[in-house]
């Protein structure tokens, strides 16, 4: 690596390839999300020398940032979030993201990027809140006493075929045995 563009087409592909590792769109924002918010480290030297690895630092990672916030935006694009609550969490989550950066675009006078990053916000934004509107809502749901999810798929929705999506918001070790408070997704 002896050049600026193969240090930014490093970072790209670091994030793509995180991307593509991924089993699952779902599972490429849980990666992506803490290279997305990743900081440089502070120089102790005030001096010329460590002014400049501040500034180099600072640089890197605003790089890796914005490479790995591409990449999530991307992730996004292919995700199929299961209900309106999780689809508003999940666009939250990345706007959020996205506005820390399109702030620090905006701070360093880095207009370009700003504008690619006001982009994206609003392409995610636009994506999520459209996908949000056709889902159903999560309600919570108490069980007193251990029942398997077979039952409880019956019960809540008239369908044992979603047994395991009631084990899996019931976050339940043995679907066999299901108790206590969690949220499911409404009929």
């Amino acid at each position: 690596m002896s050049t600026l563009s193969d240090l930014a087409a490093a970072a790209q592909d670091l994030a793509r390839l995180v991307r593509d590792m991924a089993l699952d769109p779902a599972d490429a924002i849980r990666l992506l999300t803490p290279l997305a918010a990743c900081a440089a480290d502070q120089a102790a030297a005030g001096d010329a020398i460590g002014r400049a690895m501040t500034a180099a630092q600072a640089a890197s990672a605003a790089l890796c940032r914005r490479a790995a916030l591409a990449e999530l935006g991307r992730a996004v694009a292919q995700a199929e979030p299961r209900s309106w609550d999780e689809t508003v969490q999940l666009r939250d989550q990345v706007c959020a993201l996205l506005d820390a950066e399109i702030i620090v675009a905006a701070d360093a006078g880095e207009d370009r990027s700003y504008a690619a990053l006001r982009g994206l916000r609003d392409a995610v934004a636009r994506r999520l809140n459209a996908k949000a509107g056709g889902l159903p809502r999560l309600r919570t749901v108490e069980v007193p006493q251990a029942e398997p999810a077979l039952v409880q798929a019956f019960r809540l929705y008239g369908d044992v075929t979603r047994a395991d999506e009631v084990s899996a918001y019931a976050a339940a070790e043995d679907p066999n045995f299901i108790v206590g408070t969690f949220m499911v997704r409404g009929a």
